[in-house]
């Protein structure tokens, strides 16, 4: 029967340095193990929530995508049905003189005289500028007397007048048309001009 001394039970009882240090590095391997596995789990949630970021953007980019193509659609149709819409409505007047000169072509000239031939003739232009007007369409002729307007007028000539002022229309040549504020055509007008004064044509004559 083996007998051992108190010191030595003790010995027996006290944890040894080895084992402390042992249990202490397999708690931190722990410790850094669940870290790491939080911090996966924090990442994938992370990509997760990335992709269905980017899975939204995509969607709505290809919605205004759609959307776009769609507002082109609709411009280009609503462009096209609004000149289709305009031309109608500047055709349809123009129908009614060509009516009339079916009708003046249909007519006997043998029984025709010419202040009827004149009248038939005043009639169908008078129509045709009826259904211009339809569209906006106005006449430019300005009075004698009235100043010259260079975004309306064209000078075709120029005449000394004692009648009417410099820079003033003398006459119409021929009449202008405008659109609203646009101008289709300028009046071609004669304008007054600075008129010679006797001594002026006296010193012309000596020389």
């Amino acid at each position: 029967m083996s007998t051992q001394t108190p010191d030595q039970d003790e010995d027996k009882k006290r944890p040894t340095k080895t084992s402390e240090s042992d249990s202490q590095e397999s708690s931190k391997v722990e410790t850094e193990s669940a870290e790491m596995i939080e911090l996966s789990e924090d990442a994938a949630k992370l990509v997760e929530d990335l992709q269905r970021e980017r899975d939204d953007a995509l969607e709505q980019r290809q919605r205004a995508l759609a959307d776009f193509s769609n507002y082109q659609r609709r411009a280009s149709e609503n462009e096209r049905r609004a000149l289709q819409e305009g031309a109608v409505r500047a055709v349809r007047p123009i129908l009614t003189v060509l009516d009339h000169f079916d009708l003046a072509l249909g007519q006997n000239t043998d029984q025709l005289t010419v202040d009827q031939l004149i009248g038939g003739v005043k009639m169908v232009r008078d129509e045709l500028f009826k259904a211009l007007q339809t569209t906006g369409v106005e006449r430019i002729s300005p009075e004698t007397g009235e100043p010259f307007n260079p975004n309306q007028h064209e000078a075709m000539m120029r005449e000394a007048s004692g009648e009417v002022a410099p820079g003033h229309v003398v006459r119409t040549l021929q009449p202008g048309y405008r659109m609203g504020e646009q101008v289709l055509r300028p009046a071609k007008v004669m304008i007054a001009e600075e008129s010679e004064t006797p001594d002026e044509e006296s010193d012309g004559a000596r020389e």
